[in-house]
């Protein structure tokens, strides 16, 4: 019998099917932690390395230093971008996942899966489900510390963006925990939260 367009959303409580606006949704809440580092990071007067380049006597424009925070925050934003979108994570966590096996075959592209947190994204690794082993958990936990935590570096010389920083990553977890973790099929994950008589039907 074929599923109700409710149940592919949400089959005893776990999700079984991720939309296109479930990604969206997820972008939204996983690039505002980027808009704050950002709007910190190339703004701070804290040097740990003493690095900083004048860019702009470099192109003969006149005198434009980058600081440390602005040649810094490219940086931090490849390490995290490497980590959710350039297979590490795929690794760590999404090969133990029910959509990374079966999501592609449902959108036509068996070669890719499907979820919010990775639209379209290649299948590099082998399905491999069951629970995370403690060096994924620890990887996983590690780069999601270093996402949610490290421009707070560069935002000790103000206390208002050390607090917005905070505020952001506990909204961000506790949003996602709330609104994905709780239904999530990837029960591996050390986030995961659904019930256990939930998983078991």
């Amino acid at each position: 019998m074929e599923m109700t367009e409710e149940k592919q959303k949400v089959h005893h409580g776990v999700v079984a099917r991720y939309h296109m606006h479930d990604m969206r949704w997820f972008a939204t809440i996983g690039f505002a932690p980027f808009v704050v580092a950002f709007a910190g990071m190339v703004t701070s007067s804290i040097n740990y390395f003493g690095w900083s380049f004048d860019i702009g006597s470099f192109l003969g424009l006149g005198s434009f230093i980058l600081s440390e925070g602005m040649l810094m925050f490219p940086m931090y934003f490849i390490i995290s971008m490497l980590f959710f979108a350039g297979g590490i994570e795929w690794y760590v966590l999404c090969r133990h996942c029910p959509c990374y096996e079966y999501s592609g075959k449902e959108n036509g592209k068996d070669n890719r899966f499907y979820c919010l947190a990775n639209w379209g994204s290649p299948k590099l690794f082998k399905y491999k489900p069951g629970h995370i082993s403690r060096a994924g958990q620890a990887t996983f936990l590690g780069f999601t510390s270093f996402f949610l935590l490290f421009p707070i570096l560069y935002f000790l010389d103000r206390w208002e963006f050390v607090l917005f920083q905070l505020v952001m990553a506990l909204s961000f977890l506790v949003t996602l925990r709330y609104w994905s973790c709780s239904q999530c099929p990837n029960f591996g994950c050390i986030l995961n939260c659904v019930p256990k008589d939930k998983r078991e039907q």
